[in-house]
């Protein structure tokens, strides 16, 4: 399958039937514009055939292994220097420790000592990994996803070796439309992907999920697969090692039979190394296939076309030795039916008395829960704090999570910016009332708490009597909490200030007031003057 070389004229075929459009699509996502959208503009007989003779010289080598591939990689990590750089990457994601009980701050009392330690071992390659910690987080659904916590000394290892091999498959190896755990990828170029396809009546979708891909992937055909780029016996047998150190639970050892523990600082390297056999074979099929980890859609153009993908798809998973979730594995037909990637919904299309086609899309109603239940549990009504503690609480939790979910309306600036250039109106509209909405109700759980000071019981109704006390300017522009509304704003007008925002919604405000009683004015004297 995936270590074998198809025929070529296979993927000419497919290049030519997609037509001018589709190769241009490629053609574009050589810069940050172009690639997340797809351009129509009429190409020479004889630049399209070189187009798609370059894809297909891509694809031929991203099936083969590598004519050059990466030697001496155990040497590169021999370095004081690049284990200390390392160790600064493991510092600064604030992990816990492993197995062995030793925290980030207990290794970095004596970090020159370990670090030496370490280098020796590699030098002498006496270095033996050590089994992962297995600790358990709660999913969405309800289930535990099992994590695995190398020790610090593994994971500097770790660090050191992505450190080397992360540039060599981002430049040679890795499909441009696979965008989770990469550098200067993730989820806002998904969705702008999936976005400018959606443009181009990419409307018939496979929607799917690999299950449990982590803790399922095949140790041995994931050896062969790194193989195919890396040389370096040294460095092959110490990821098999990785592999094979098994977990420690309730003080018991356990054997890793199959899978990646997920947790270590190499697993989504490697797991992308492996899912990156899935999104050539699809692209050299001819179909769309947009990637952010084990999460994935591929989308088409025809009915037709999308049973032969799912027949691909699953091919190809199959041979992988990998199992696709039946709960989240979706086909949709985009003219009816809804679906939803990365926590934003996509409403099917829909069309106007004039029959112009449009969508809407933005986060999904699962994120604006998420959103409401992690603020409710922050936001309790006994927590005493002062409005600026407050304000550094909540801050960085807001801006992270409205930032997340802008991603859509940023994907809308950028997309349509580009279709205007070719005479293209865009038909997605993203969703922007949202935004408002949450700040209420952050404002409100906030005067809720407000209403509980100095006294023995405060409440809904207590809290909603301060709303004239502390409107929405306090919130915005004295206690200078982050504002979804205003971030969305700021989108499109770079030198707005919160002062001018809140000018800006007050005079809205009154507008829509006067609106309002003059169309009931409007309405009632016309149905007095009927009678």
């Amino acid at each position: 399958m995936c270590t074998e070389v198809r025929e070529h004229d296979s993927t000419d075929e497919a290049c030519e039937s997609r037509g001018t459009e589709a190769c241009s699509l490629h053609e574009l996502q050589s810069n940050v514009v172009a690639v997340m959208i797809t351009q129509r503009p009429a190409m020479a007989e004889e630049s399209l055939r070189k187009h798609c003779q370059r894809e297909t010289e891509i694809i031929r080598t991203m099936n083969e292994p590598l004519k050059q591939k990466l030697f001496s990689v155990y040497g590169s990590l021999l370095s004081y220097r690049r284990l200390e750089e390392a160790w600064k990457c493991v510092k600064a994601n604030h992990g816990a420790g492993g197995v062995d009980k030793v925290s980030i701050e207990a290794f970095d009392k004596n970090h020159e000592a370990y670090l030496n330690e370490i280098l020796n071992e590699l030098k002498t390659k006496t270095y033996k990994p050590t089994s992962v910690r297995r600790v358990y987080i709660k999913k969405k659904n309800g289930k535990l996803r099992p994590l695995g916590i190398p020790t610090i000394k593994d994971r500097i290892i770790q660090q050191a070796l992505v450190s080397v091999l992360t540039p060599f498959f981002e430049e040679n190896v890795f499909h441009e439309n696979s965008c989770g755990f990469r550098p200067e990828r993730g989820t806002e170029l998904a969705i702008k992907k999936v976005v400018s396809r959606l443009e181009y009546e990419y409307y018939y979708i496979y929607d799917f999920d690999i299950k449990g891909c982590f803790d399922n992937i095949p140790h041995k055909k994931l050896m062969k697969v790194l193989s195919k780029y890396i040389s370096d016996g040294t460095v092959l047998d110490m990821m098999w090692k990785w592999l094979k150190a098994g977990y420690m639970e309730d003080e018991k050892h356990y054997d890793s039979m199959s899978g990646i523990q997920q947790g270590g600082v190499w697993s989504p390297l490697a797991m992308n190394i492996y899912l990156n056999e899935l999104d050539w074979e699809v692209s050299k099929a001819g179909y769309e296939i947009v990637r952010y980890a084990d999460d994935s859609i591929v989308m088409c153009k025809t009915a037709e076309d999308l049973k032969m993908a799912v027949t691909l798809v699953n091919n190809v998973l199959q041979e992988l030795g990998l199992e696709l979730s039946p709960e989240k594995t979706h086909e949709v037909d985009f003219h009816k039916d809804d679906f939803e990637y990365l926590n934003y919904i996509f409403r099917h299309l829909h069309k106007d008395r004039n029959g112009r086609e449009s969508y809407f899309y933005g986060p999904s109603p699962s994120a604006e829960k998420k959103f409401r239940q992690d603020l409710k549990a922050i936001t309790l009504k006994t927590f005493s704090k002062s409005f600026e503690q407050w304000a550094e609480k909540l801050n960085p939790i807001l801006r992270g999570k409205y930032n997340y979910m802008l991603n859509s309306v940023k994907a809308w600036k950028d997309v349509s910016e580009v279709l205007k250039t070719h005479g293209k109106e865009m038909k997605g509209v993203p969703v922007k009332g949202i935004y408002a909405k949450l700040d209420a109700y952050v404002r409100g759980r906030l005067r809720v708490n407000f209403s509980n000071r100095g006294k023995k019981h405060g409440g809904q109704r207590a809290g909603k009597m301060l709303t004239v006390k502390y409107g929405n300017r306090f919130f915005v522009c004295n206690m200078e909490l982050v504002s979804g509304d205003y971030l969305l704003r700021k989108l499109f007008y770079e030198d707005l200030t919160p002062e001018v925002y809140m000018s800006n919604r007050d005079f809205e405000k009154a507008r829509r007031k006067i609106t309002k009683s003059s169309a009931n004015r409007k309405r009632y004297f016309a149905f007095a003057y009927a009678k």
